[in-house]
């Protein structure tokens, strides 16, 4: 059988992705709860990768201090609403998707009729904001749809997915199965940063755990994030089964060369930081 071609613009797909590949991913939706940095990102690739329909959701709007990572943010873009402005960005660079975007991001109230007719959700929620993670991991395994998560830590990321039949949102973070979204409060910093790594300032560390300071956050993590990020969505659509899933993590940092898949530990992350303590 002689396969169809492809549009010109995904040409380049050819000889890495199959024709019924293609076409999966055509078919597809994709979810991205959250489009700031990674989430922003991630949705670009989709796109460009030939995704058919995203549905893009986040309440945010771009500041100043979005512009060292998030590639949508420009001097141009500074207080627009992030997932319209993704939603431009990726109608601009993939001819063939459909966006739909809600600029009120996700709540207990929509996230049924953003979740209708979805097959992967990308969580890019904020950290400090637990409660929306749960709420979309506890929503999601009840339709039976995967969530894929990301973390940047320093120059690298942690990712994993939540599978119907995977450990859960809750068992990850440390909360009561089918806990309600609006008990739950944020969980230890060694479930969030996994292991510190030695480059890390402690004194800013310190901080983050007071609540302090948002997040460091730097533009190769994100990029790195959105690639392993938009490869298991891939992954998942193809019926294949990603590298790490929930309880595994994939855990990289671009600075010291490590790369494992690997679980939450309390004792690895004290150990992490009493070895990033005695490196001052």
């Amino acid at each position: 059988m002689i396969e169809a071609p492809r549009p010109l613009w995904l040409a380049r797909n050819s000889g890495l992705i199959s024709a019924e590949q293609q076409d999966s991913l055509d078919a597809a939706t994709v979810l991205v709860a959250g489009v700031g940095g990674v989430g922003g990102r991630v949705a670009e690739v989709l796109a460009r990768m030939g995704v058919g329909r995203l549905k893009l959701t986040d309440p945010d709007h771009f500041s100043s201090t979005n512009l060292n990572r998030q590639a949508a943010c420009t001097s141009e873009t500074l207080g627009r609403n992030k997932a319209e402005v993704v939603a431009e960005l990726c109608r601009i660079a993939a001819p063939g998707v459909s966006v739909f975007t809600n600029p009120g991001g996700v709540t207990a109230e929509n996230l049924a009729e953003l979740l209708d007719g979805v097959d992967v959700v990308i969580d890019g929620t904020d950290y400090l904001h637990p409660e929306l993670g749960l709420l979309i991991a506890q929503q999601a395994r009840q339709q039976g749809i995967p969530v894929v998560l990301g973390v940047e830590v320093g120059y690298g990321i942690w990712a994993t997915a939540y599978l119907p039949t995977t450990s859960t949102f809750e068992e990850m973070f440390g909360y009561k199965r089918d806990c309600a979204a609006l008990d739950v409060e944020a969980a230890p910093l060694w479930r969030w940063i996994v292991s510190v790594p030695r480059y890390v300032r402690l004194s800013e560390l310190r901080r983050l755990a007071r609540g302090e300071i948002q997040a460091p956050a730097l533009a190769p993590a994100v990029e790195l994030s959105a690639a392993v990020l938009s490869t298991m969505v891939c992954q998942l659509l193809w019926g294949q089964r990603p590298h790490a899933t929930a309880p595994r993590l994939f855990r990289i940092d671009l600075m010291t060369g490590c790369c494992r898949v690997t679980r939450h530990s309390r004792v690895r992350f004290a150990v992490s930081l009493a070895a990033a303590l005695l490196t001052r």
